[in-house]
């Protein structure tokens, strides 16, 4: 497996991970958030996976697939946001905070190296 498979592939893996992880705590929001926060949460977490997927099947076409890594970047920097609301609102601790929000960064600098090696044309 080369390097950029490997690249992709735990960027998947870290994706589904954090996931797992935000299920766990979405689930506490109070009734009020169910359907707002929660549902934002929930929608921009399946996109992101979703944009990861398609981006990791894009072959030959690095413009194509870097509109699609910038799409995941965005939905990572909108889920960066409600993170933060929800930890304002006290949604979540201290504690669930700094570590959802670790793993964000993490998937971001990893995302960070997939864009920059398709920039440099290694994804082609």
């Amino acid at each position: 497996m080369g390097q950029t498979q490997r690249k992709e592939l735990l960027i998947y893996q870290k994706y589904v991970d954090l996931i797992e992880y935000a299920y766990d705590r979405i689930r506490k929001f109070p009734k009020s958030e169910k359907y707002a926060m929660a549902a934002s949460f929930k929608n921009s977490m399946f996109d992101t996976l979703k944009y990861i997927l398609r981006a990791n099947k894009i072959y030959g076409n690095s413009q194509k697939r870097l509109e699609m890594l910038n799409m995941i970047d965005a939905e990572v920097q909108l889920q960066k946001v409600l993170v933060r609301l929800a930890h304002k609102y006290k949604y979540i601790s201290n504690k669930n905070y700094i570590e959802w929000a670790r793993r964000l960064d993490e998937i971001g600098k990893i995302l960070g190296g997939w864009i920059k090696s398709t920039r440099n044309g290694k994804n082609i």
